[in-house]
């Protein structure tokens, strides 16, 4: 029982240890003056999407007798569609000595398949939570969805604006726009179900990327850049129910973030 206990902390570590090396601020655009579907093979009909679609379960996790939810099966596959979208504007300085107002609009699109693991009596967000505590002081009914890996998109329309007063004549308005691809590496997440209260979290990290096109300034080129799709590093969120749908709005400064996911079960292939 020791040398299980032993494994099990040791492989509960490494995954801690693993997302805990992601968990810092994304990459964000610092404004210069300032501061997937393949067809069939040759000779073969086209698929069609239930063929291309692996058999999914036909139910989620059942009741447990007296409360909470029962554990579904290790290794049960299924897909989180996230769609991430910040808008805000945010004015900054003094009207006498001059004003910046910075424009952010970006909509991050992910597809992230995820996998099931056995049901377990230590949380892992009790371990996110409290790192220097006890692996397994937090004891209960537990089943962790692990994140393989994202693939997805970030598009922004970004605007900076300086105006100042001592100056003659307008100042230009610096964009910065484009669509980038996300990096599978930058876009993790977890997902966990305490089956006793009958509740599941999700923690995404926010995705960022590079290689956005910032339009020059006067005393400043051209460049390129990258943004991240959030202002905040990490999006925490508890719902009633099993591992399902959800959306959520948070209040940020200057405008809204929208976050907004939904599960299937099964994976589609190309």
């Amino acid at each position: 029982m020791q040398v299980l206990k032993t494994a099990a902390m040791f492989a509960l570590t490494a995954l801690f240890a693993t997302l805990t090396a992601c968990e810092k601020p994304a990459a964000e655009s610092d404004p210069a003056p300032a501061s997937a579907m393949g067809g069939a093979p040759s000779g073969q009909a086209p698929s069609t999407m239930q063929d291309r679609a692996q058999a999914a379960p036909a139910a989620g996790p059942a009741a447990k007798p007296g409360g909470g939810l029962l554990a579904e099966a290790s290794g049960v596959e299924g897909n989180l569609a996230i769609t991430i979208r910040w808008s805000a504007e945010i004015v900054t300085g003094i009207p006498a000595e001059g004003l910046i107002t910075s424009v952010y609009k970006r909509t991050a699109q992910l597809l992230c398949p995820v996998t099931s693991s056995a049901e377990a009596p230590y949380s892992y967000f009790a371990i996110v939570d409290n790192p220097n505590a006890e692996p397994f002081a937090a004891t209960g009914a537990y089943q962790p969805w692990w994140n393989e890996d994202c693939t997805g998109s970030l598009t922004i329309a970004d605007s900076y604006h300086a105006d100042d007063p001592t100056l003659a004549g307008p100042e230009p308005v610096v964009r910065t726009a484009g669509t980038r691809p996300l990096s599978t590496g930058d876009t993790p997440l977890t997902v966990e179900t305490d089956l006793n209260k009958a509740r599941t979290r999700y923690m995404f990290l926010s995705p960022s990327a590079d290689g956005f096109q910032q339009d020059d300034a006067p005393g400043y080129p051209a460049r390129r850049v990258a943004a991240s799709a959030a202002p905040m590093a990490v999006m925490d969120f508890t719902l009633e129910g099993p591992i399902g749908d959800g959306k959520r709005e948070v209040a940020v400064q200057g405008g809204m973030l929208h976050v907004e996911w939904t599960f299937s079960r099964g994976r589609t292939t190309p």
